[in-house]
């Protein structure tokens, strides 16, 4: 009977309902299933046929360590994703990575953390507003739609870790208003799909913020646009989300998300079967 570790944080170290779904998936197939939070005692994953990166939010705020553990962690065990995917995902630097690779995203510029840097990109652009956010983050966690006429007053009230990493300066995409979508793959296969609304007068889609989510079906082409974006990678992932919006028929990626998405398979529940089938063939 394999252990399969679910890696959750010592904040909120229970399995999710979402995750709880691909839990009883995988202890339908004869698997040993628990939850132990990343930062918490590590003899919890000692005896692990594989650890799977779920709800380690907030990792960010400690960067460092969490890498650490995640080399540590593959070194001696199966890690989903794998250690390549995490540190591909542990940057936001990797959205140039995909423009370069021909992937629609919104223009992005990496800079430091600082009001002039972030008016000079502005200016360039000829953006009167833009999205900043930490190079490293989750969560929508020290996320502002800045302006110029607020860049100085916004810029202050942004986070350490932004001040430490930099931040992404981001085009504001306005289909943001009508929700965001979010593209679930299992192998790089697509599993299904949720529309995230934020609330009124916001454009952030995260948990925090309120938004509405709904089950959506999208058309063959955006989630193969999705799919195109997953072969880019430096590997195939287990699990991946693609975060986005849709333009003339054109998914514009915002966000690709391997290391700790919440998936969303409580809206969609046959997903956690597919999920628990492309994870015991990963591990054969």
């Amino acid at each position: 009977m394999p252990l399969i570790v679910l890696a959750t944080a010592m904040d909120q170290p229970d399995i999710t309902a979402s995750d709880r779904l691909y839990a009883e998936a995988l202890e339908r197939r004869g698997c040993r299933v628990v939850a132990a939070p990343w930062d918490g005692p590590p003899k919890a994953f000692a005896d692990a046929a594989a650890v799977v990166l779920r709800s380690t939010w907030g990792y960010y705020r400690t960067l460092e360590v969490f890498r650490d553990w995640t080399e540590a962690t593959a070194a001696v065990t199966r890690l989903f994703n794998p250690i390549a995917l995490v540190r591909w995902n542990l940057r936001k630097d990797y959205v140039g990575k995909l423009a370069a690779a021909g992937i629609r995203v919104p223009r992005s510029h990496i800079v430091a953390c600082e009001a002039e840097a972030i008016d000079r990109v502005l200016a360039e652009a000829g953006w009167d507003q833009a999205v900043v956010k930490p190079t490293s983050g989750a969560s929508g966690y020290s996320v502002e739609l800045v302006t110029r006429a607020t860049l100085l007053e916004q810029v202050a009230g942004l986070s350490d870790e932004a001040r430490a990493a930099g931040v992404v300066v981001q085009e504001f995409l306005p289909e943001i208003a009508e929700g965001e979508l979010s593209l679930v793959y299992f192998d790089s296969v697509f599993s299904h799909a949720i529309r995230k609304r934020p609330p009124p007068g916001e454009f952030r889609s995260n948990s925090r913020y309120g938004p509405t989510r709904s089950a959506e079906t999208p058309p063959r082409e955006v989630t193969e646009q999705g799919a195109a974006c997953l072969r880019v990678l430096p590997e195939m992932p287990l699990y991946a989300r693609v975060d986005g919006v849709v333009r003339g028929g054109t998914l514009i990626v915002i966000e690709v998300e391997v290391l700790e998405p919440a998936l969303f398979m409580e809206f969609d529940p046959p997903s956690a079967e597919r999920f628990a089938e492309a994870t015991l063939a990963r591990l054969g």
